[in-house]
């Protein structure tokens, strides 16, 4: 039996998980939080299609992910599922996303001591790695997760690499280009590789970009960054005038173009920037998230609102998921987007409606326990209604799209974006705001008690 199969539930997905959220898409596949419908616990669930042969990538990172589950600084591992060709990894959810989230959806970049307490945590994290022969590769913003109980943890070990013995070094380029160090991508004379050594220049890197917000020569092509890094001297903070001497010297640390010159993670974990973090850092982290998740749920909600406009123009009248609205009798539900709040529903006399139903607002409570299917009421105008007869509002009987065709939609989705956007260096993290939790049909009970007039 091969690693892949071995770590796969029996038990159907469909019947534990229900899609809450797009968070991620990329050429990957699909992140999405989803409710156990069991335990009521939010988790993140990885959709990749499986290929023919096993994927080797794909091996590692469930076997990275299933040995560090007792890291509290690594995002923990809830196992595997396949279901109809997809492979979904449940890992664990994240409420303040990531730190390039925090970054782009609140346009602003992070304090000294925010840092300096995010680096603390995620040292910690690497001196686990890097012990157990770990090698992330791939240390950024994007790749650091942030949660209300003040944790931050290391995410997506997609190109991590396993190595074999203490000795044994990687040659294989991969990475993010301007995170890369310049023994990945050119190789000293008379070396035979990379080492550990390469996560702690990325993780410098990532100390400019949360101080900036982007990293150093993001100006360039990250094609020609490749070709630029290794001639370049080591970079720095824009302004060094603008932070202290210990945030400063962490930096020319991590950043010394000789890898074997570099403090491993156990000795910047002694380094004074890095004890400074250590202290309160999760009561610091805890009140960057909070601060910041409003901000990113109403971004979330502003993004949802303009892509339905956009749709709307260019004459897509099924946004997301939806169903066809032939043989649907009155008051089913055609879809549902709990971003956004807003709720269509078949009513009598739609099918020659160019809209195909009546508007409506859509109230739930997701912090509801007792709500595992994200079932709740919608309420219409008076407006809005075809005549007296009708009533204001009913509760929602939810039955939406399955895990595989949210999956489905949202690979379709990506891949036409891909195609609208061949030249741009966008990477994976920035596809987190495409199309969110639009659910796709159900039926409306309506109640005997229409809508109190204003």
């Amino acid at each position: 039996m091969s690693l892949i199969q071995s770590e796969i539930s029996n038990e159907d997905p469909e019947q534990l998980f229900r899609v809450l959220e797009v968070i991620g898409q990329g050429s990957f596949g699909v992140v999405c939080t989803c409710i156990n419908t069991i335990t009521n616990e939010v988790v993140a669930i990885k959709f990749l299609e499986m290929e023919g042969e096993e994927n080797s990538s794909l091996k590692k990172e469930i076997t990275i992910l299933k040995n560090t589950v007792r890291c509290p600084y690594i995002v923990k591992y809830h196992g595997c599922y396949v279901k109809e060709n997809n492979l979904m990894i449940v890992m664990e959810y994240c409420d303040g996303g990531s730190i390039l989230d925090i970054m782009q959806m609140c346009q602003r970049t992070l304090t000294e001591i925010q840092i300096a307490a995010i680096l603390y945590q995620i040292v910690e994290g690497l001196v686990y790695l890097h012990s157990n022969k770990i090698l992330h590769r791939d240390i950024k913003a994007g790749n650091v997760l942030v949660n209300r109980l003040g944790q931050a943890k290391l995410a997506d070990f997609g190109v991590s690499a396993i190595l074999v013995n203490t000795g044994f070094k990687q040659k294989t380029v991969v990475g993010s280009p301007y995170w890369m160090s310049p023994e990945v991508i050119s190789p000293p004379k008379g070396s035979n590789g990379y080492d550990s050594k390469a996560d702690i220049w990325s993780l410098g890197i990532t100390a400019i970009e949360m101080a900036e917000s982007k990293p150093p020569l993001f100006n360039l092509n990250p094609v020609k960054v490749i070709f630029v890094i290794p001639f370049r001297q080591p970079p720095t903070l824009e302004t060094q005038s603008n932070w202290s001497p210990e945030f400063n010297d962490f930096i020319s640390k991590c950043l010394n173009k000789e890898a074997d010159k570099r403090p491993s993670a156990i000795e910047l974990l002694e380094h004074p920037f890095i004890k400074k973090g250590k202290e309160n850092s999760h009561h610091i982290i805890g009140e960057l998230v909070e601060e910041c998740i409003p901000t990113m749920k109403e971004y979330r909600r502003r993004k949802a609102e303009e892509e339905e406009e956009e749709e709307e123009e260019e004459g897509e009248e099924n946004h997301g998921s939806s169903v066809s609205s032939s043989g649907l009798q009155k008051g089913t539900l055609l879809k549902i987007n709990t971003v956004t709040q807003r709720a269509t529903i078949m009513r009598e006399g739609s099918d020659s409606d160019e809209n195909g139903g009546s508007g409506g607002t859509f109230i739930y409570n997701p912090k509801d326990s007792s709500n595992t299917s994200n079932s709740g009421t919608v309420v219409f105008s008076r407006g809005n209604t075809k005549d007296d007869e009708e009533f204001d509002s009913g509760s929602v009987v939810f039955k939406g799209s399955t895990l595989v065709e949210k999956f489905e939609s949202m690979k379709l989705k990506y891949q036409q974006k891909l195609k609208q956007h061949q030249d741009s260096d966008d990477d994976d993290d920035d596809d987190e705001d495409d199309d969110e939790d639009n659910f796709d049909s159900g039926s409306v009970v309506y109640t005997k008690s229409p809508l109190q007039d204003d």
